[in-house]
C-alpha cells in the first residue's frame, strides 16, 4: 500500500491546518492509502522531518501557502530528492497555487490530488533555500519590515501603498550590480522582483513567458514616476512602464555596490538573507498534481 506524507504547520494561516490534515488522511484512507502527519515546531524542525522521511513515502500533501511550500521545496532541494507533491492551498499567501488552477477548497483540492494528473514545474534556489513563487528586494522589500501584524488586521493591504507613500523620497535607491548568464547590469534599483512565473496572484504582469526567473525592477523613484509607481503599488501591474527595467535569467547574481549599506531580501514573503546572492533556476524541479 502506498504511503503519502501530509505536510502542515498548526501556525501557518487561519490556524486550520491541522482540521484540513486530519480531512486528507481520512480521504486518503478511503481510497486506500496510508498516510502519515509531518509537522514540526519551526521550519528548520520541518525541512529535516521531511528530509528524514523522503525515502519512505510514495508522495507528499502540503496544507498552506506559499511560505509553507518552501520548506517543501527547500527540503527537496537540500536532499536532492522529491516525489509527487500535492497541495492543499491554506496559507495567508497562495500565488504558486493560485499560478498553477490548484483549487482553493480542500474537497476540490484533493480531487486534483486523487486523480494523480500531474506537471513538472520550474521553481528557484538560493543559498539552499527554494524560491516557490517570489524574491525581492529593496526599499518597497524593506518597509514590509515596518508593517505589523496588527496594522495588516487592522487596515487590509491599504497598509502597503500607504507605507510606501511615505517612503517616497526619504531613501534613495540602492546601486545594485545585476549579472546573468548573458549580460552585467549596473542599475539604480527602488525595488527589485523576482518571480518562478509570469503571475503575480494568478494575474500575468508581463508578457514574456521564459522558463525562466522573470525579474522586474522598479528603477529610481521620483515625482515624475509616480503614476507607474503608484500603478505597481496598488495593482503590481509592471509590464509597459518606462520606469521599470526587465530581465529573464536562469542564473542572477546580485550585489550591493554600496558595502556599507546592507540590503535584506524576502523570498515567499518571508525575511532572505542579505546581498550578495546568487540566484538558481531549477528547471522542472517540482512535479505537481494539477486539474486536468
Amino acid at each position: 500500500m502506498e504511503l503519502y506524507g501530509i505536510f502542515y504547520n498548526a501556525n501557518a494561516g487561519d490556524g486550520k491546518s491541522k482540521e484540513t490534515a486530519e480531512y486528507v488522511k481520512n480521504m486518503l484512507k478511503d481510497n486506500q492509502i496510508d498516510s502519515i502527519f509531518l509537522t514540526a515546531k519551526n521550519a528548520e524542525q520541518a525541512v529535516t522531518m521531511i528530509k528524514e522521511s523522503i525515502e519512505k513515502i510514495d508522495w507528499l500533501v502540503a496544507i498552506g501557502g506559499d511560505g509553507t511550500l518552501n520548506i517543501v521545496g527547500t527540503a527537496f532541494i537540500q536532499c536532492q530528492k522529491t516525489v509527487p507533491l500535492g497541495i492543499i492551498p491554506g496559507g495567508t499567501i497562495n500565488n504558486f497555487a493560485k499560478r498553477w488552477k490548484i483549487p482553493s477548497s480542500k474537497e476540490e483540492a484533493m480531487k486534483v490530488i486523487l486523480e494523480r494528473n500531474t506537471k513538472k514545474i520550474s521553481i528557484g534556489e538560493c543559498n539552499n533555500q527554494a524560491i516557490i513563487s517570489s524574491f525581492t528586494f529593496g526599499r518597497l522589500a524593506d518597509l514590509s519590515n515596518d508593517v505589523r501584524q496588527s496594522e495588516k488586521r487592522k487596515y487590509g493591504l491599504i497598509v502597503y501603498p500607504y507605507k510606501a507613500l511615505k517612503h517616497l523620497g526619504s531613501k534613495t535607491s540602492y546601486l545594485v550590480k545585476y549579472k546573468t548568464e548573458e549580460e552585467e547590469y549596473l542599475l539604480k534599483t527602488w525595488v527589485a522582483l523576482a518571480t518562478t512565473t509570469s503571475f503575480v496572484g494568478g494575474i500575468p504582469y508581463t508578457i514574456h513567458d521564459k522558463n525562466a526567473f522573470h525579474v522586474s525592477i522598479l528603477n529610481n523613484i521620483s515625482l515624475s514616476k509616480m503614476k507607474a509607481y503608484l500603478t505597481y503599488a496598488f495593482t503590481g501591474t509592471l509590464k509597459g512602464k518606462k520606469a521599470i527595467t526587465y530581465l529573464a535569467a536562469e542564473t542572477l547574481s546580485l550585489e550591493n555596490v554600496n558595502k556599507t549599506v546592507s540590503v535584506q531580501t524576502r523570498i515567499d514573503g518571508d525575511p532572505g538573507p542579505e546581498l550578495p546572492l546568487t540566484l538558481n533556476w531549477k528547471r522542472d524541479f517540482l512535479d505537481i498534481a494539477v486539474p486536468k
